[in-house]
């Protein structure tokens, strides 16, 4: 009878056992009572777009277990609003007790979660969705950074290890701010381009070589030609590769390198 309420409704199922135990059983006084008190709703408001929303951070083990979390929203006041915050940490302890080391936001959530999101959306009659969940421990020397951006649709987490141990370096803590920013303000897919699968390669290979059909120009040469605009590739989506946006003078991995070398560490 709940998988029966729930499927009428689409509310939550302890409000569909609750309904259902006020009304002695009767299905159809239950999809009522869900009307009234405003549950039966939340699937008709779930198409709309949550384009707001808060990202919230925290902290474990001495900073050497940071967890990051997304909850979205419709509009910007209800993102503002103290109650909202107090939700989203809520769904950040459910996540966290969840065990998992990530969630994200198109994978089905674990029943409380899916709970907790409807019953948001009864309550605020806005859409509510959830934006992803991550966790990073720290597997040896060195920090873990975060970042979320002013407008909270933006968060990163960044694990940046070094041997010897130089992480309460000022020097350190700010290459790592600034790789959070990097990551932020371009995005990029990867770490370093032997992280890309083969087969995506192959697809730009084959993109830039018929790019090149009509040329004239001699195998060799388009051959120079496509490995170019494949490093061209890398450079847009490898972070290792991507100019530093506070100094494209030099690549990330070229500012890592300096850095390390002016603190003795690698």
């Amino acid at each position: 009878m709940i998988k029966d309420l729930r499927e009428k409704t689409q509310a939550g199922f302890i409000d569909c056992k609750k309904a259902l135990t006020e009304c002695d059983g009767d299905l159809e006084k239950a999809a009522e009572y869900l009307r009234k008190k405003g549950l039966a709703a939340a699937n008709k408001r779930m198409d709309r777009v949550a384009k707001e929303g808060v990202i919230l951070t925290r902290e474990a083990d001495g900073g050497k277990t940071v967890y990051m979390i997304q909850v979205n929203c419709e509009t910007d006041f209800v993102a503002k609003n103290e109650d909202f915050k107090k939700f989203a940490t809520e769904v950040l302890d459910k996540a966290i007790a969840s065990g998992k080391a990530s969630i994200s936001k198109d994978e089905a959530l674990p029943a409380d979660l899916d709970e907790m999101i409807k019953g948001q959306i009864a309550k605020t009659g806005e859409n509510t969705t959830f934006g992803g969940f991550a966790k990073i421990t720290l597997s040896k020397s060195g920090m873990i950074a975060s970042y979320i951006h002013s407008n909270n649709k933006i968060g990163v987490l960044v694990e940046l290890t070094c041997e010897p141990d130089v992480s309460s370096d000022e020097s350190f803590k700010e290459l790592a701010r600034d790789i959070t920013m990097q990551i932020c303000a371009v995005n990029p897919q990867y770490i370093r381009s032997d992280e890309i699968p083969a087969e995506i390669k192959d697809k730009e290979r084959e993109i830039y070589r018929e790019q090149m059909k009509d040329s004239g120009k001699p195998a060799p040469v388009v051959d120079k030609i496509v490995e170019g605009k494949l490093s061209k590739f890398y450079s847009e989506v490898c972070l290792l590769d991507q100019e530093f946006v506070k100094e494209n003078s030099k690549k990330i991995k070229d500012l890592i390198k300096e850095r390390g070398a002016s603190l003795k560490s690698t």
